[in-house]
């Protein structure tokens, strides 16, 4: 094609003709493109329509909508008018609220090249500074090729946004400097994350300040950070409420540093004296409780605090007994039988859960008058060290007795340091099949009381 119908140097021509897609499916792009025989066509469709074809649908919007080849070119795909083209999935959760499919891939982690630039001189920058961002929801009933494209916008980080993803970079970068590439872990930072890229989990690569080889890595945009993209600055489909309503803050604090500092002006304080003092109406036995009384504490009044949400950040609260001992263990959603032994270890329910997600303890303990008194607050995620060792082995021997039809004798906590598997269900009725086509009590993955005390004595 000789004359583009858009102007490449123009990021307001690439938002406009790029806007013409909405409402369209993919079938529609190959049906118009006026450089491709029919015969071609058919050939196309096949080819898309694989699911192994991995990024395909992004391929086929560079070639046969925008006309230009697809390359790995470290600039952005708009060189000229600095936009980067990204083309992402989301599924519907319910009929008014959506999720992103996925996380957005950026680009590559060079261990050697990236940790010598700061974050503006990046190339991870030029891929995210202004993005095209391309939705198209996701139909498993659906021919890839018939999947519908909704929502359609040039996007540039909010300033708050951009101030966190700077530090989350930072922190990733310095984890590089330390000789501890093989330590990353998506649950390290807030919104961009590094996550696991290659061919298989032994895709591994040198680092320049250690001996030890690391998994290959990709800087991303989380799927939680994409999810919020897409519900509030696209679909306007929900409301978040800032912890950090000034973007100065950001300058000088980090989110954690200022999240702790809020809090920490309730530490010692009874859960009474803090409903009293905050005028909450929530009853202390109430499911909600305790993350009511962190938004309070937070001075937020939404549902949804919306840095929690864009990190995927988890408020936990640990009761400590009187001798600082955790009262119970950590437990984490049921697993389905059926379908945690069809799972590999890097695409299991519990890596995803445990390699992306960062926790905010709220921590209280017992008085001798058995008042609870709130003692500290700490953000936390699962060392990538316990992640890729222990856990890692647990979960595989949890896996291997389910096949062998031992649903009563899965990991206790005298077995483990770190995670155990006991029931999960309401009573012994609340059942999921298993492979063999019985039913077995609902179980689910817990932290070990002696584990959690060691990780808030660590951060000590």
């Amino acid at each position: 094609m000789n004359q583009l119908p858009y102007d490449r140097t123009s990021k307001k021509s690439i938002e406009e003709y790029a806007l013409k897609l909405k409402g369209k499916n993919f079938k529609y792009v190959l049906d118009n493109d006026p450089n491709i025989t029919d015969e071609d066509r058919a050939i196309l469709y096949e080819y898309f329509n694989n699911s192994k074809n991995k990024g395909g649908l992004g391929n086929l919007i560079e070639k046969h909508y925008f006309f230009y080849d697809n390359n790995s070119n470290p600039e952005a795909d708009f060189n000229e008018a600095g936009v980067e083209l990204k083309v992402t999935p989301y599924i519907r959760t319910n009929y008014h609220s959506f999720k992103a499919k996925e996380r957005l891939v950026l680009t590559i982690i060079n261990y050697f090249e990236d940790y010598k630039q700061n974050f503006e001189e990046s190339h991870v920058y030029k891929k995210c500074a202004l993005m095209l961002l391309i939705y198209y929801l996701h139909n498993p009933t659906q021919a890839r090729i018939e999947y519908v494209m909704n929502y359609i916008k040039l996007f540039e980080f909010p300033e708050n946004d951009l101030e966190i993803i700077k530090k989350d970079y930072e922190i990733i970068i310095n984890k590089i400097k330390s000789g501890k590439a093989h330590e990353i872990s998506e649950g390290d930072t807030n919104y961009l994350g590094a996550c696991t890229k290659g061919a298989s989990a032994d895709s591994v690569r040198k680092q320049p300040f250690s001996n030890k080889v690391a998994k290959q890595r990709a800087f991303c945009l989380k799927q939680s950070y994409m999810t919020y993209i897409l519900n509030n600055y696209l679909a306007n489909n929900d409301t978040f409420e800032p912890v950090i309503k000034d973007s100065k803050i950001l300058k000088k604090h980090t989110l954690e540093e200022y999240v702790l500092s809020k809090l920490s002006k309730y530490y010692g304080k009874t859960t009474t004296e803090l409903i009293k003092e905050l005028n909450l109406t929530t009853n202390e036995n109430a499911k909600s409780f305790t993350y009511d009384l962190a938004k309070s504490m937070l001075e937020v009044l939404n549902d949804k605090i919306e840095e929690f949400e864009k990190a995927n950040i988890k408020i936990k609260a640990i009761r400590l007994t009187k001798n600082g001992f955790p009262k119970e263990a950590m437990s984490f959603p049921a697993f389905r039988y059926t379908q945690i032994i069809n799972e590999t270890w890097e695409n299991s329910s519990l890596y995803e859960t445990f390699s992306t997600t960062k926790y905010l303890f709220i921590i209280y303990q017992y008085n001798e008058d058995n008042s609870l008194i709130f003692k500290k607050a700490m953000f936390w995620n699962v060392p990538g060290a316990d992640l890729s060792g222990e856990i890692k082995d647990t979960w595989e021997e949890t896996v291997r007795r389910i096949k062998n039809n031992e649903y009563n004798n899965l990991p206790k906590s005298s077995e483990t340091s770190i995670l155990h598997v006991r029931p999960h269900g309401q009573n012994s009725k609340d059942t999921y099949p298993t492979p063999d086509g019985k039913q077995a009590v609902k179980k689910c993955f817990w932290f070990n009381k002696e584990y959690i005390k060691r990780q808030i004595e660590s951060e000590n």
